[in-house]
């Protein structure tokens, strides 16, 4: 079997590549993007929201090739979410239902998609590290830290 070869941009790096010996199908490397169109499907306050996130990833490098399908996805996301958000603030958190027994309140159906929605962007925005805990897992892999050993696995196993 053997090791599994370098990626060829380490073995540049060391200078030890051979290009007579280079894999033709190894697969290309992930690009760190410096610009970005918007795409297509994303209208009014997605496109806004996906402009902006984009300008905040660029200047914090973490942005790469692979990643903009998942932005796209968190900008529109994110505007359904503030759109929903605003109706549901317009038209109430509860509504009036009318039953065989009578008038009945119940709360607002929106209630429930705004909530799936919010579980949608949260979990995508961790992602990219917008939220504290995932900015403090991003600064400490930047720094080279490794997961914090447990001093205590040696009476677990």
């Amino acid at each position: 079997m053997g090791r599994t070869p370098l990626p060829q941009q380490v073995k540049e790096k060391r200078g030890t590549l051979r290009k007579c010996r280079t894999i033709k199908t190894e697969a290309s490397a992930v690009v760190e993007l410096t610009e970005v169109n918007v795409p297509a499907h994303l209208k009014g306050e997605a496109k806004k929201i996906y402009e902006t996130k984009v300008r905040q990833c660029l200047a914090l490098g973490i942005l790469h090739e692979i990643d903009a399908d998942a932005l796209s996805l968190y900008a529109w996301e994110l505007a359904e979410l503030i759109r929903l958000s605003q109706e549901l603030k317009q038209e109430g958190y509860t509504i009036e239902v009318e039953t065989k027994f009578g008038t009945e309140t119940k709360i607002n159906p929106k209630e429930k998609v705004v909530r799936a929605k919010l579980a949608i962007v949260n979990t995508l925005g961790s992602q990219f590290g917008w939220s504290p805990v995932s900015r403090i897992r991003l600064a400490a892999m930047a720094r080279g830290d490794k997961e914090p050993k447990n001093e205590f696995s040696e009476f677990t196993e």
